[in-house]
């Protein structure tokens, strides 16, 4: 099937490991089949193999941890690696995008920015006009 590229903004600032887990939450209900979906499902479901066996979910729902590293070159699959403030410079011109930056960024060159390997991702806070943060933003890649 191949590889998946993925973009999903949340709905609050905060803390990014949270915001994830929300996330991959919403993502989930909003997917799988299951009367009563939960993250539970979705970490047995990940515990059993079940999914890997699949190629993944092409989604957000791939990724379950985000780490904080220097290392901008850092990819270790099943993570989400929060960009440093150099990057968002680099990639998105500013040091606190709107969403309409980071959406028009994304569109124009979503495979210059990483990760550049399968089964992982980047986060990065956003802002409002006046440079509050009011939602992360999630991307990566993912699949088989």
């Amino acid at each position: 099937m191949g590889a998946s590229r993925w973009i999903y903004f949340t709905d609050k600032g905060g803390n990014a490991q949270a915001a994830l887990d929300q996330l991959r939450e919403r993502v989930f209900q909003q997917s799988w089949r299951h009367q009563e979906p939960s993250l539970d499902t979705l970490e047995d479901l990940m515990e059993s193999g079940i999914l890997e066996e699949e190629g993944g979910t092409h989604s957000v729902i791939d990724v379950d941890r985000v780490i904080e590293t220097d290392d901008v070159d850092y990819e270790e699959d099943g993570t989400v690696r929060m960009v440093v403030p150099q990057e968002m410079l680099e990639y998105f011109g500013e040091e606190k995008p709107t969403r309409d930056v980071v959406e028009r960024v994304y569109k124009a060159s979503a495979s210059d920015l990483p990760p550049m390997f399968r089964g992982s991702g980047c986060c990065a806070p956003v802002y409002d006009p006046q440079g509050n943060q009011v939602e992360w933003v999630f991307w990566g890649m993912t699949g088989d």
